[in-house]
């Protein structure tokens, strides 16, 4: 293999690890969007059981007021009773008021029932806010590893396109404009080797003398189909 071909295959590896690191640096908005999708999913299930147990909350108070009111309403005729003067106003008051304690152990047992709804939700609560905590913890270690990474993908892209720049220096002007039309045209190989008698990009059977030439290695050859430029690989 020739001096340039060696040349121009380093150059294309350098150019690969730097449309690999480009592709990887635009990830990673996407990554990060992704690794904060779990723990919105986190956050959205702990919010549901707050409001949840806001709502039980509410209810439970209206509960109380409930009784507190029918509470009310029982020593208000208790004390009508106290001022009663027939036998007929005292036994109305008294049926008017078992109604009302009626209502009350009616409402203390949807009270009980709420009570043990309130604490199957506090226990679920807890468990989404632990999961909420070890997601979070997670995410922010991702997150720092993915900042790493950027840090690192900089760097190796800076010090790519430096060794690109002295593999350039004294390359033909032809081969080397030739060679970056076909790579941002393929965006993955521009040069590829011939294997037997075909493209090894395309795979598409080469005449023969595409492939002698090719195996010469002193001028421009590419292949028929596909374009790539083509090198013999031994």
């Amino acid at each position: 293999m020739s001096p340039l071909i060696e040349k121009m295959l380093t150059l294309q590896d350098r150019d690969r690890k730097i449309l690999q690191l480009l592709r990887e640096q635009r990830d990673v908005p996407a990554r990060k969007q992704l690794i904060d999708s779990r723990l919105q999913a986190h956050r959205e299930s702990l919010k549901a059981s707050q409001e949840e147990i806001l709502k039980h909350t509410a209810s439970l108070k209206n509960l109380e007021v409930e009784i507190e009111g029918k509470k009310d309403l029982i020593k208000k005729y208790r004390d009508q009773q106290l001022q009663a003067k027939k036998n007929e106003e005292y036994r109305a008051l008294e049926h008017e008021i078992a109604n009302v304690q009626k209502h009350i152990r009616a409402f203390e047992e949807k009270e009980i029932v709420e009570m043990e709804r309130m604490e199957a939700l506090q226990k679920t609560m807890g468990e989404h806010q632990q999961d909420f905590q070890a997601e979070e913890k997670q995410v922010l270690a991702e997150f720092k590893i993915l900042e790493q990474r950027v840090g690192n993908i900089e760097g190796e892209l800076a010090q790519m396109r430096i060794e690109r720049t002295e593999l350039i220096q004294g390359l033909d002007p032809a081969w080397l404009s030739r060679y970056e039309r076909i790579l941002q045209k393929t965006g993955n190989f521009a040069m590829v080797p011939v294997e037997k008698t075909c493209c090894g990009g395309c795979h598409m059977t080469l005449p023969p003398s595409v492939v002698h030439d090719a195996r010469r290695g002193t001028a421009i050859t590419t292949c028929n189909y596909c374009g790539r430029m083509l090198y013999a690989s031994t």
